[in-house]
């Protein structure tokens, strides 16, 4: 009876797998051998973690990706498999079939890579301007000369280039001026985003959420818009919204938790709650995804003075050990 259910269960297992032709989904010819199935199976399991997908989806598929490199690396089980997919049909329909298939996927992805938002160096700046950034009459005239600069730029991408990198280097004003133009020139998320930081910055907190929250809404999924949904919980933990600002890193950390920046805005609200325990977590795992580890070795001496402060003498050394291990690397 226990050999009959394990016949079954095999039977079944090789009838899913040869739902799909495994070679055309790996991109590898029929006779490939154990190297290429391997380095396949790799780049198919990095494909699968970035596009963009509902998560239960992504489970499945990176299993069937675990499952079909393990069947095609053992030969008893490969050569069932090749039995059962040469049986599913002739190989001219299959192998149409499988051509079809394979570029229909590769077009989704196209156009899944198109709409995806990507870090940049300027997402890493999670501080708010002070909120009478504007108050002087020299920082207004000086505002005006930025945006005067900025009209004679009439490219979108050159101009949300310099907006980054004016984001970077400090420079607020100039910032907003080119953040302002690149979305007067073209309005997607990557615009949105820029100009949602750059509000932020010059301590415009409304005008950066009602942006941000703007962008969030533009795409389907979260991983698509990661770079916006981190800039709202920014704006939101700036603006006081501890709560909110922590919905919005989690979405981030609960579609992919190895986002180093979902993370670190994670631990800058945990930090301001004064939770040591988990902030310390937050930034030490910030740091080993590689993401500005002075930035969080400073966040956890902030963190430290914090719990000296409330006499937790605990929790001080548990942030100390924490400061030691991210400095021996």
């Amino acid at each position: 009876m226990a050999d009959d259910d394990a016949r079954k269960r095999r039977e079944r297992f090789l009838r899913e797998l040869a739902a799909r032709d495994l070679y055309a989904w790996f991109g590898i010819p029929p006779d490939a051998g154990p190297d290429a199935i391997r380095a396949a199976a790799e780049v198919k399991r990095q494909e699968i973690s970035h596009t963009p997908m509902p998560q239960h989806k992504r489970s499945i598929e990176k299993a069937f990706c675990d499952q079909g490199e393990k069947a095609l690396l053992r030969p008893d089980v490969r050569r069932e498999y090749d039995a059962l997919l040469r049986s599913a049909g002739s190989p001219v329909r299959v192998e149409t079939s499988a051509s079809r298939a394979i570029a229909e996927r590769e077009e989704r992805l196209r156009v899944a890579r198109e709409r995806i938002e990507h870090y940049g160096d300027d997402d890493a700046r999670m501080a708010a301007g002070p909120a009478m950034f504007f108050s002087s009459p020299e920082s207004q005239a000086e505002l005006a000369a930025e945006r005067t600069a900025a009209a004679t730029i009439s490219d979108g991408a050159k101009a949300l280039k310099a907006a980054k990198r004016a984001r970077v280097e400090g420079a607020a004003i100039r910032g907003l001026a080119l953040a302002e133009r690149a979305h007067a020139l073209r309005v997607f998320a990557g615009s949105l985003n820029t100009l949602g930081g750059a509000r932020r910055d010059v301590g415009d907190l409304a005008g950066s959420e009602v942006v941000l929250r703007e962008s969030v809404a533009l795409l389907p999924t979260v991983r698509e818009n990661a770079p916006g949904w981190i800039a709202l919980s920014a704006t939101l933990r700036a603006r006081g919204d501890l709560d909110g600002a922590e919905q919005a890193a989690m979405k981030i950390i609960e579609d992919d938790e190895d986002d180093p920046y979902g993370w670190r805005a994670l631990a800058f609200i945990l930090t301001d709650r004064g939770e040591a325990l988990r902030a310390g977590d937050a930034w030490e795992r910030s740091a080993s995804l590689g993401l500005d580890v002075p930035g969080v070795l400073a966040g956890l001496q902030v963190l430290r003075k914090d719990c000296l402060a409330r006499n937790d003498q605990l929790g001080a050394a548990n942030i100390e050990d924490r400061i030691a291990r991210i400095r021996r690397g």
